[in-house]
């Protein structure tokens, strides 16, 4: 028998087979760690899989350092805001707090000195007359009829006027005039006004301008209001002799304790 045949196996057995060349070895035991549990082997090691790389954001940027002169300017900028917000927040508490004051000073001025607004001065607007509103005295004016006049606190506008109050013993004429109101030429027309009002309403009251020594006239009646209501009477004068123009506000017939008050009086030429 040559060796080099293959041995038949007896009694139908198979014969035992050689381990081949060509398969793959056996996989190697896996290590075990002391508490049991199967150790991972070490990253690199052959048949580890590389770790995967973190995918980057869309948004992501790459990080840069800030060089010195870009920090100062950052910094700069920083402090100009912050100052602004302190200075707004400055100017805005400032601003509430003038209001305050200043309306805190008018009402103590009023409360002690009263009204304090006046109409324009006896320049303003063309008025003939200086002394219109009795703001210091009665300075320039005659007292008409059996009466006493006064300066009275709280004018119509102002903080006085003219008060002439009767005294006679019969209800008779009170008021007061001014003798030389302007020097008129002859054809030049006067419009004189003034606000009355009376402690009795319904008191008759006249504006007259008297030219030409009392020979020529003009004059317009109303009666007071009620109340502490001022009433204007307004009258025109046209120049017919030149000459001193006299103005007079009078009423007629005024009982004894009974007053005609007087303010704002204007005479202007036109």
């Amino acid at each position: 028998m040559d060796r080099a045949e293959a041995r038949q196996p007896l009694d139908g057995a198979s014969a035992p087979q050689p381990a081949a060349a060509d398969k793959q070895r056996a996989p190697e035991e896996p290590t075990v760690d002391q508490d049991g549990h199967r150790a991972l082997p070490a990253p690199g090691e052959p048949g580890q899989p590389p770790p995967p790389e973190r995918p980057r954001g869309r948004h992501e940027a790459q990080r840069r350092s800030v060089s010195g002169p870009a920090r100062v300017a950052i910094a700069v900028v920083i402090a100009a805001v912050v100052f602004a917000g302190v200075l707004a927040t400055w100017l805005i508490s400032s601003a509430k707090e003038a209001p305050e004051q200043s309306s805190g000073t008018a009402a103590g001025t009023t409360a002690q000195a009263g009204p304090t607004s006046r109409p324009p001065g006896p320049s303003t607007f063309g008025n003939l007359i200086v002394n219109w509103s009795f703001e210091q005295d009665l300075n320039g004016w005659e007292v008409l009829g059996e009466a006493d006049a006064t300066r009275e606190p709280q004018g119509r506008t102002s903080g006085s006027g003219a008060l002439v109050r009767a005294r006679g013993p019969e209800p008779g004429q009170v008021g007061l005039a001014l003798p030389d109101a302007a020097s008129a030429e002859k054809g030049q027309r006067y419009v004189a006004s003034a606000y009355v009002r009376s402690t009795a309403p319904g008191q008759p009251v006249t504006v007259r301008v008297i030219g030409a020594g009392g020979q020529e006239s003009s004059k317009e009646t109303g009666a007071t209001l009620p109340g502490l209501q001022w009433r204007r009477i307004i009258v025109d004068h046209t120049v017919a002799t030149a000459g001193p123009l006299r103005l007079e506000i009078v009423a007629e017939e005024v009982p004894a304790g009974d007053a005609l008050l007087v303010d704002e009086v204007i005479m202007r030429l036109g």
